[in-house]
């Protein structure tokens, strides 16, 4: 039920992605189209018949495509045109509204579910959460698949086919809700007395993503006002509207691929092969650095970037539970966070890398890679090697100077564990 309901929320997220699109292309200037009288279709027909349904129905299973899509899918588009030849085009992409939005829901409805009627042990939230995910993935690559986009037409010879049903996300649904069913489950779960000798290995992956997000909003909001203001400085102020409206659409990518900026060290890899002569294009393959965004955009990350590791350390510091005289517990504690930043630069390597490949017959084919810098996850484990000295070493001599407010939220729930026991 969880994973069904997961599922749904993801095609809700899906519909605000079209709405966006839709109103992005409503706001641009379309004022050179407007004088034609060309209709949109450029004067022909209607499709009809069964390729006039598929068509529709097509057009209605666009969310389940881009869920897919969002699921670690390929989106394919084949297009045949008899003894013309064909073409094929793969789009590998995710749209991380719609991830976040599946995942988000699967683990805070079954972290809910868990506290309130407390209704599997671990070995009943692995279960239940696997075959919960195996029916959501069975579901979504029948409906993905059955709402395929396409159109054939005998007389012309031609053939056309868009979807992104396939085994990649098949798997990827699959664990997309079945992992975060079950860590909500744990996280839900009474703790056994044994928890605080690896408590700081489940709190380590909280404090990367608070790093994470702590770092990237600041700065994304700046970037995306700068930008508005310099866009209407240069007289684009009509550009401003369909840049907000399509922030669904792309801003939750931007926002991650700024963590890795953030490192000062890692830039997104731009990589261009193929035949792309042909196109029109030039072989590229290139870094693009911090210092390549405007100034006001890569002064403030580079600020903020200092001073984030800092504000983190506190955090992690307050009221810490630290066993002595424990090596598990020691180890666990100095092995938390260099582990959590290595294992969550590994999933945004993977979230933000897109891929597009096109092959059109004899013209030869085309192929563009975009994601953050490979080395990224060394540099993420030394990052929280450095929390971690920061937090032992440095915040003990500030941390009674900090506000409760700020911090105390943190570890909250560890906080009470303590006082019930």
């Amino acid at each position: 039920m969880v994973g069904a309901l997961a599922y749904v929320i993801a095609l809700g997220a899906a519909l605000l992605v079209i709405v966006s699109a839709i109103a992005v292309v409503l706001t641009l200037d379309t004022g050179d189209l407007a004088g034609g009288t060309t209709s949109p279709t450029g004067g022909a027909t209607a499709p009809s018949g069964d390729g006039g349904w598929r068509a529709i129905v097509g057009l209605v299973g666009i969310p389940f495509q881009l869920v897919s899509l969002a699921s670690f899918g390929s989106y394919d588009i084949e297009l045949s045109l008899g003894f013309l030849g064909g073409a094929t085009m793969s789009w590998r992409g995710l749209p991380l509204l719609i991830t976040v939005a599946m995942v988000a829901t699967a683990f805070f409805a079954a972290r809910l579910v868990q506290r309130r009627w407390s209704s599997n042990g671990a070995l009943g939230a692995l279960l239940w959460s696997g075959f919960s995910g195996l029916a959501v993935a069975i579901f979504a690559v029948i409906a993905t698949r059955v709402t395929a986009f396409a159109i054939e037409d005998d007389s012309l010879g031609m053939a056309l086919s868009m979807h992104s049903a396939g085994a990649d996300m098949f798997f990827g649904t699959w664990a997309l809700i079945a992992l975060p069913l079950f860590l909500g489950h744990v996280a839900g779960s009474e703790k056994p007395a044994w928890w605080p000798l690896v408590a700081d290995l489940a709190a380590a992956p909280r404090l990367a993503l608070v790093h994470a997000l702590a770092f990237a909003i600041p700065v994304g909001v700046l970037i995306v006002v700068g930008g508005a203001i310099a866009m209407i400085i240069d007289g684009e102020a009509r550009s401003v509207l369909p840049l907000l409206l399509s922030l669904p659409i792309w801003g939750l990518t931007g926002l991650a691929l700024l963590p890795g900026l953030g490192m000062l060290s890692v830039p997104v890899h731009m990589n261009l092969q193929g035949n792309v002569e042909d196109f029109g294009l030039e072989r590229s393959d290139e870094f693009l650095w911090f210092f390549d965004l405007p100034w006001y955009g890569w002064i403030p990350m580079v600020l903020i970037a200092l001073l984030m590791p800092v504000v983190v350390a506190l955090l992690w510091n307050r009221d810490r539970e630290l066993v002595k005289g424990n090596i598990l517990a020691q180890a666990a504690s100095w092995a938390a966070l260099p582990l959590a930043y290595f294992g969550g630069s590994v999933i945004l390597l993977a979230l933000v890398w897109t891929s597009t490949q096109a092959r059109m017959g004899m013209m030869g084919n085309i192929v563009v890679d975009v994601g953050l810098a490979l080395w990224m996850p060394l540099v993420a484990f030394f990052l929280g090697l450095l929390v971690e000295v920061l937090a032992r070493f440095g915040a003990p001599f500030v941390d009674r100077f900090v506000p409760g407010v700020l911090v105390n939220w943190f570890r909250r729930s560890a906080r009470a564990r303590r006082a019930s026991d």
